[in-house]
């Protein structure tokens, strides 16, 4: 009998492992191909609001590493959101922390 619980509690373990480990790599795909498909839009317009700025053009090595440092920071971004919400929604209530950070 108890080895019949070690071998249903060892399968159990594995699909847990396996559903976990295909579902945190579908999410971190999908997050990926969210912030890869606008590329060339944040790129030009990261370059516009550089010409704009100072009159000349952001050269293409530099518009690379903006853009470089888009995509690593995207994540922290979302880390910090997730890991404020919480106090926020304990401190303001839920309705007034959904609409305090939101720009007018």
């Amino acid at each position: 009998m108890r080895a019949l619980r070690r071998l249903i509690q060892g399968r159990i373990l594995l699909l847990t492992i396996c559903a976990a480990g295909i579902g945190g790599t579908f999410q971190f795909g999908y997050n990926l191909s969210i912030i890869n498909a606008p590329t060339s839009h944040i790129q030009e317009f990261t370059n516009e609001t550089w010409q704009a700025r100072t009159g000349e053009p952001l050269p293409d090595h530099l518009v690379l590493l903006m853009w470089s440092l888009i995509v690593s920071l995207y994540p922290l971004g979302g880390l910090f959101g997730a890991l404020l919400a919480g106090p926020l929604a304990i401190t303001l209530g839920r309705p007034t922390s959904k609409y305090c950070c939101i720009a007018n």
